[in-house]
């Protein structure tokens, strides 16, 4: 179904405020992983240490949409931090994959706990079931938005 949104419906508004609201408490709090790392090498950091296996680095600008170059300037800086390393690729000799440093591993999980921590102190006044529906509903969005990429 292809509709417009009526003018008192602010979702626009409301995601764009939500979305920025993360972006800074994020942007405050990764120092603890690296004083050096930015929000936009972040979003690469945390794409290689969901690779359980390690990510090559083509598939990781593929994931995040960015340019190759884009990619191997964040890997660059993520490497000179010390929290991504390259390892061999077990089914290309010739090819490398991008793997986390066990501590950059254990300050990204740190991070995603207090994460978790302070949107539980969000919806602390929220119904399980008011959460489960919030969640479905996010996970609907982002689906859509994804089949119209």
């Amino acid at each position: 179904m292809n509709r417009d949104l009526p003018d008192l419906v602010d979702l626009d508004v409301e995601l764009a405020r939500f979305v920025r609201r993360v972006r800074v408490q994020s942007l405050r709090r990764l120092e603890k992983i690296h004083p050096q790392l930015d929000y936009g090498t972040f979003l690469f950091l945390i794409i290689i240490c969901d690779a359980v296996n390690g990510i090559r680095g083509s598939e990781l600008a593929e994931t995040l949409g960015v340019h190759k170059s884009t990619a191997s300037r964040a890997i660059a800086s993520l490497e000179r931090m010390n929290l991504v390393s390259r390892v061999p690729d077990p089914d290309d000799g010739r090819a490398h994959l991008l793997a986390a440093e066990p501590e950059a591993a254990r300050a990204l999980a740190e991070y995603r706990a207090s994460s978790r921590a302070r949107l539980g102190r969000i919806l602390a006044d929220w119904s399980y079931e008011e959460i489960e529906a919030f969640s479905g509903s996010m996970a609907r969005l982002n689906n859509s938005a994804e089949e119209l990429d």
